[in-house]
């Protein structure tokens, strides 16, 4: 979906139907993957933040998952969508769909390192919500520690030998990147399975889980609050699911965590399982972009730069 193919008209009407709010302007905010971004300003100058999804992949129940999380639970560090006057979360409109958010002016985890103290608070955020089931229940969505990559994960390395020197010039530079480490995430495979069926024999807790609380996805704003976004992805899922991501700052995060929990002890054979599992679905998600699907330049040079940057949980 490109810029020009925004209606703003239409988005114009909708809000003001469905949320009573007025818009005075949109302001495009780039660097969303699976969604387009906007700031929307209001005739009462307050803003918001409207995403609008090209798919339907993401389940009503992740949006009231965020909503029940705010609004049962008590947790206000988060981005939650707005209902409308109806109770819906998300509306549909001519092939794609929107959400509103209260608009958080402030950086990403990836844009600024969060201070010690930040990741202490981000830690007791995360204890928060995994304690939420017993007051909004268990998600829905149950892992199930299957592997729903793979095919796709061997596919494109089955399909390495077809490229050639005609093939575009993305799929040559995806065979460049992958193919001399074929035998290493061969090797990486094959420990993720013995993982597997490992994990699934163990007697773990589960609980309430955002499921992938990446740099991308924790939000410092401009008072230095720490807030966690994009709750596309929730999982009732040990609490190892959401702390992977903090193997580099695991003593400032857990101290703020065990502040919140006294179920602080890691299995480190969860944590490596998803480490993994982070691992070869980054290349098995961009890698498929880039090999099987048609994006333009602009977009396969963004797949590519993901897809390098986000294989990095080594243990």
């Amino acid at each position: 979906m490109t810029e020009s193919e925004i209606d703003k008209s239409l988005l114009n009407d909708v809000i003001r139907e469905k949320f009573g709010i007025r818009v005075v302007s949109f302001t495009l905010v780039p660097k969303w993957e699976a969604a387009r971004g906007y700031i929307v300003e209001s005739s009462n100058h307050k803003s918001f933040f409207l995403k609008i999804y090209w798919d339907d992949k993401i389940p009503d129940s992740a949006f009231r998952f965020a909503d029940d999380l705010f609004a049962r639970a008590g947790i206000v560090n988060i981005a939650h969508p707005i209902p409308t006057s109806h109770g819906q979360m998300r509306i549909h409109i001519r092939g794609f769909q929107i959400a509103l958010f209260d608009w958080i002016s402030g950086r990403t985890a990836e844009e600024h390192k969060l201070a010690d103290t930040q990741l202490e608070r981000l830690g007791e955020l995360l204890a928060k919500i995994h304690q939420t089931k017993t007051i909004i229940g268990d998600y829905s969505v149950r892992e199930t520690f299957a592997i729903p990559f793979k095919n796709r994960f061997l596919a494109i390395f089955d399909s390495m030998s077809k490229i050639t020197n005609k093939s575009t010039k993305y799929r040559t530079r995806l065979k460049l990147f992958l193919g001399p480490h074929r035998q290493e995430f061969m090797r990486e495979l094959e420990t993720l399975e013995r993982l597997q069926r490992k994990v699934k024999t163990l007697n773990l807790e589960f609980v309430n889980c955002h499921g992938e609380p990446s740099p991308g996805n924790i939000l410092s704003s401009d008072n230095g609050e720490v807030h966690l976004l994009d709750w596309d992805d929730p999982i009732f899922a040990p609490k190892e699911k959401d702390l992977l991501f903090f193997k580099d700052n695991f003593e400032p995060v857990m101290k703020g965590y065990s502040a919140f929990s006294g179920d602080t002890v890691i299995d480190q054979d969860v944590l490596e399982f998803y480490g993994h599992m982070w691992n070869l679905g980054e290349i098995a998600y961009y890698g498929s972009k880039l090999l099987f699907e048609n994006h333009s330049d602009e977009q396969n040079q963004i797949w590519l730069d993901n897809l390098k940057g986000g294989w990095d949980f080594t243990f």
